[in-house]
């Protein structure tokens, strides 16, 4: 039996230091299923991954790459299994958008079906909607060529209707779990920890002038409160927001605050917030997807989760005055409530490994 090769599809930018922790994770995770050769990992900003990734034993390389070395592998007949990175990117809120990702991510997993034998298993996601025709075609091809993958929500079960999907928590939660569960994601706190907000524009949503209208009343109420950038780059980049509608030009790095061990933060970006959790900083979140709620119910914050189209601001700042006077509450309730276990999802990827290998061991 020949051992397969592996690789790492949908890796984003590390630009946005959500999208490069779910990656730093997908690797730790593949890692702890006990691969240990070289994984290959494509990416649509290659260049943001030179020199950040935690793992020496991986090879990058772009999605122009992965697509001709996939042409020129059809007759090799290898032996490949092909993770997913957890996240968001199988959507399709508009046609748009639909198209965007069939494009970018249904190529990756069309052209990862074709050749040798194959496995395609998919870490933590949240999918859909799939109304539109682009979406209704990238759920046909999740369904029929993706063997195993994991979900992070229960909207995201009931819409792909997957006969190989687990509902699961998302890889950050399922991280701070395991810390949780280790007893070492708590970390000592000053008396008067410094706040940081972090935003992002929600160009597109019809609700977008209310929610600019509801963080300025939120500053207001938060006078001393900083901001802070989680994603730069790609036409994605949260100071340009900030210059551009806040008025702010000179917002630190949310990585540098969280170096520090020591604030609160609240932040619309979902791994603006698990990242805070996971470095022992209390947050509060401002979802504007499904995938804060669920999250922020498998850690049992459910009432620190706000909806970006109709948060009340004085409501916000209320929770954040709490977490002000102490936070021993909010590290309690998490460790009481992480349910999801991070090994219950390794074992899970261990049997599909062992599922596959079985399978070739049968031909």
């Amino acid at each position: 039996m020949n051992v397969p090769d592996y690789y790492l599809l949908h890796a984003y930018s590390s630009h946005n230091s959500g999208d490069g922790l779910l990656v730093k994770l997908s690797l730790k995770a593949i890692r702890a299923s006990g691969v240990t050769r070289t994984v290959t990992v494509v990416c649509l900003d290659k260049a943001s991954f030179e020199g950040y990734l935690d793992d020496a034993n991986v090879k990058l390389i772009s999605l122009g790459e992965f697509l001709r070395r996939r042409v020129r592998d059809l007759v090799s007949r290898r032996r490949t299994v092909y993770f997913g990175v957890g996240g968001g990117y199988l959507r399709a809120s508009s046609g748009l958008e639909g198209w965007k990702s069939l494009i970018a991510h249904g190529s990756q997993i069309l052209a990862s079906s074709y050749g040798g034998p194959s496995r395609r298993i998919y870490f933590p996601q949240s999918v859909g909607p799939f109304d539109t025709f682009a979406g209704k075609a990238l759920a046909r091809i999740v369904r029929n060529h993706v063997e195993r993958i994991f979900l992070r929500d229960d909207k995201s079960v009931s819409e792909l209707s997957h006969p190989g999907a687990t509902r699961t928590g998302d890889l950050v939660v399922l991280e701070i779990a395991r810390e949780a569960e280790a007893g070492t994601l708590r970390r000592a706190r000053a008396a008067a920890p410094p706040l940081y907000l972090v935003f992002r524009d929600l160009q597109g949503k019809p609700y977008r002038d209310a929610y600019i209208e509801r963080i300025r009343g939120l500053m207001t109420l938060l006078p001393n409160a900083k901001l802070a950038v989680q994603a730069r780059g790609r036409g994605n980049s949260d100071d340009v927001f900030y210059r551009e509608h806040l008025g702010v030009d000179n917002a630190v790095m949310l990585k540098d605050v969280l170096a520090q061990r020591d604030a609160i933060v609240v932040s619309v970006r979902l791994h603006g917030s698990l990242e805070s959790v996971l470095a022992g900083v209390p947050s509060v979140h401002l979802a504007y997807e499904r995938k804060g709620r669920a999250a922020f119910s498998d850690l049992g914050l459910d009432d620190l989760v706000f909806h970006a189209s109709d948060f009340d601001p004085v409501a916000v700042a209320n929770a954040v005055q709490l977490l002000e006077k102490g936070d021993e509450d909010y590290w309690t309730r998490i460790e009481s409530n992480v349910q999801r276990s991070h090994q219950h999802f390794v074992e899970a990827i261990k049997d599909e490994l062992r599922t596959f290998d079985n399978a070739d061991h049968g031909r």
